[in-house]
């Protein structure tokens, strides 16, 4: 009887052990992540807003800006670093690699074209077309997003679109996949 007692304690404390180990690891994982940073045009952490050329060009000698020529040409030049700086702002930083499911993905239907941008060695690279281990989808319009480029807070800008209907989010993965690679904050802050 003694044996039989001692063994279940044995089991317990290997148990105990092993869960304090892995919140240990999911921890680690959280807090000593490594940035993400955009895979185009240098890498850095820090990337300059793709519209600002855009900006400059349709700005007069009097400060003017032709708001709808920017939007326009925004429409027609958008591409993948539109996304990057949409997606960043939003704080896809934030999320990381689930040793489970993988990398983070996030697609993004715009005007019909489906891009998809995916968290792979702390960087974000952004291709068109669709990715079948999608965790996340963004619609909206190449004109919403444009807007939000410029506008002066993204983030806010993007809560209101999805508010007022004109951005849809859905779920794709379920909800232990999207907490383990960290998306519920962030989509949280978007429906809220």
């Amino acid at each position: 009887m003694i044996k039989k007692g001692m063994g279940k304690i044995w089991v317990v404390t290997i148990v105990f052990i092993l869960i304090i180990l892995m919140i240990g690891l999911a921890t680690s994982f959280i807090f000593f992540k490594k940035p993400v940073k955009s895979s185009g045009n240098g890498g850095g952490t820090v990337i300059e807003n793709p519209m600002k050329q855009i900006v400059i060009k349709n700005t007069n000698s009097a400060g003017e800006i032709n708001q709808q020529a920017v939007i326009d040409e925004g429409i027609k030049e958008f591409n993948s670093e539109y996304i990057n700086y949409i997606l960043l702002a939003l704080g896809i930083g934030n999320l990381q690699k689930s040793i489970i499911f993988g990398n983070p993905v996030v697609e993004l239907t715009l005007d019909s074209q489906v891009w998809s941008s995916e968290i792979k060695n702390n960087a974000l690279y952004t291709v068109l077309g669709a990715n079948d281990n999608s965790d996340l989808k963004i619609t909206m319009s190449k004109q919403e997003a444009v807007k939000a480029l410029l506008s002066s807070d993204i983030k806010q800008f993007m809560k209101d679109s999805v508010s007022n209907g004109n951005t849809k989010i859905e779920m794709i993965a379920g909800k232990p996949e999207l907490l383990a690679k960290g998306y519920l904050d962030m989509y949280n802050k978007l429906k809220s």
